[in-house]
């Protein structure tokens, strides 16, 4: 699954880390906006999965396919499917909320097993490459997390984006909370434990406004992905 995490990591590189705020507003108004959308994801997946274009990933019945006519044929389809959400939005008036951003990422990680060469002993589908899975797990814990909680928020309080303080300031919660799981052992616990205490105490002295909701979601999310990176990490939760 090594081409498989490569594709994911540079899905999540194009769709958070390097989709601005520009790029987002672009994207969502021409054409060649969402294009060069597209065109990052592509040219992020050629850079990550560059030693492997040449082989082949599947087969069309007789015909097959190599890593150049699969990111070919993600590009395509990641067009499509970003520009059908973004006409569901505008003219059938499909809301832009939490169903519709998980169902979106659904489509894209899904196009992006079916596109990648399957091998069963490559490290099995939640192991990947230490340095490609800590990344990505780096980029789910910040900015990832940061829009899932968004759109929860939005649908149920109707609230805005979170401001550039309330936005990086619990990234950097969730990064510290994050970091503790790959420490050998557990005897971290009792820190992580005081590390979660001082963001209840944060949100009760209204040092930052921040709802029961979004503290919740944070530190389930980064609980999460943090059991994840320690089993791709150690290749095991229990060292």
């Amino acid at each position: 699954m090594v081409i498989f995490w490569r594709l994911f990591l540079s899905h999540l590189l194009a769709d958070f880390t390097l989709q601005f705020n520009i790029v987002n507003t672009l994207k969502r108004k021409y054409f060649w906006g969402m294009g060069i959308h597209c065109l990052t994801h592509f040219l992020v997946s050629v850079a990550l999965t560059y030693c492997y274009l040449g082989d082949v990933w599947f087969r069309l019945g007789s015909v097959e396919v190599n890593g150049w006519g699969a990111l070919v044929l993600m590009l395509v389809v990641h067009f499509l499917i970003d520009e059908l959400r973004i006409y569901s939005m505008k003219h059938l008036g499909y809301n832009d909320g939490t169903v519709s951003f998980l169902v979106d990422q659904f489509l894209h990680i899904y196009l992006l097993f079916l596109i990648s060469p399957v091998v069963p002993l490559d490290g099995g589908l939640f192991m990947a490459e230490k340095w490609t899975g800590i990344i990505a797990m780096s980029v789910l814990v910040t900015h990832v997390t940061t829009v899932t909680i968004y759109f929860v928020e939005k649908d149920f309080f109707s609230k805005q984006f979170p401001s550039f303080d309330e936005k990086y300031f619990l990234i950097f919660e969730r990064v510290v909370l994050w970091s503790f799981f790959f420490a050998s052992g557990w005897w971290c616990l009792p820190f992580a434990a005081a590390w979660v205490v001082q963001l209840f105490y944060i949100r009760r002295k209204r040092i930052m406004d921040l709802s029961l909701t979004n503290i919740l979601l944070s530190l389930t999310l980064t609980s999460a992905i943090g059991l994840w990176t320690r089993y791709i990490y150690y290749g095991s939760l229990f060292r």
